[in-house]
């Protein structure tokens, strides 16, 4: 939504009501997936069901070729997307705490949330805790703070690592999610219970993987870099509203909700 904020689709308050319909959207979603129950959660630890990673793979590659195909249609501009920086050490041990505490606590930080929603008192529990955690971090920061920026690597891409245009990119972990999906089904036949594992026709997966697989390729072979890069930068509109209320006014007034104003866009 923020690419689209930045070219004055909507003004501050809808993007507010956007962003609470989209969130109770994702909550809805991850519910009736049963990412409230953490049975199911950390069964992927035990080999038993790996919903937790096809449901994340597949917003992740949602994601990209939504993005990589509206920026070959020129409906966005790649470079107005904001990219966490990537500090390689710091984000390596918090992915393996993270691990640890999912494993321990059968949820991640949202999934806690929707669990909490639905009425189960350990999520709240694992709130609590992160809470918590939050705060202990944060009064330990001064010793942290030279591991927390180590291995800056700045605001990298995988195809700015692998140097190669982002619609092989895109084409490469298609065919990888096709690979995985089959490989953890594979196991699931093993280790899991198949009365509990949800169903699927085999002819409905393969036409999914052969279209996932098409949409990889005709990135590969289009190159949206380079369309990119031949395309003229799109220009923000010049009365984007919230720049508007942002002049100084002649007298004082007391501040209100139509004084906010985006410094650092981070979260977009």
């Amino acid at each position: 939504m923020g690419p689209l904020y930045k070219f004055d689709w909507f003004d501050f308050a809808c993007g507010l009501q956007l962003a609470v319909l989209i969130g109770f959207c994702f909550g809805f979603v991850l519910e009736r997936a049963g990412f409230g129950n953490p049975r199911k959660l950390a069964a992927i630890f035990y080999l038993r069901d790996f919903t937790v990673l096809k449901v994340m793979f597949t917003a992740i590659v949602v994601c990209m070729l939504g993005l990589l195909y509206f920026s070959v249609f020129g409906w966005i501009d790649l470079g107005r997307v904001y990219l966490l920086p990537t500090y390689i050490w710091p984000q390596i041990v918090g992915g393996l705490i993270l691990g640890v505490g999912f494993v321990m606590g059968g949820y991640c930080p949202t999934t806690s949330i929707v669990a909490t929603v639905s009425g189960k008192l350990d999520g709240l529990i694992f709130i609590v805790g992160m809470l918590f955690g939050s705060f202990i971090f944060a009064e330990i920061f001064p010793f942290l703070e030279s591991f927390y920026s180590a291995g800056d690597m700045g605001a990298v891409r995988v195809s700015d690592v692998l140097k190669l245009n982002s619609g092989i990119v895109a084409l490469l972990i298609c065919l990888m999610a096709v690979g995985a999906y089959w490989f953890v089904e594979k196991v699931e036949e093993k280790f899991g219970d198949k009365a509990t594992l949800p169903g699927g026709s085999r002819r409905v997966k393969r036409s999914a993987a052969a279209l996932l697989i098409l949409l990889g390729l005709i990135l590969a072979i289009v190159n949206p870099d380079r369309i990119a890069a031949e395309r003229p930068s799109l220009q923000v509109q010049p009365q984007n509203k919230v720049e508007e209320i942002q002049k100084p006014a002649l007298e004082s007034k007391k501040p209100s909700s139509s004084d906010f104003k985006i410094v650092d866009d981070e979260g977009c």
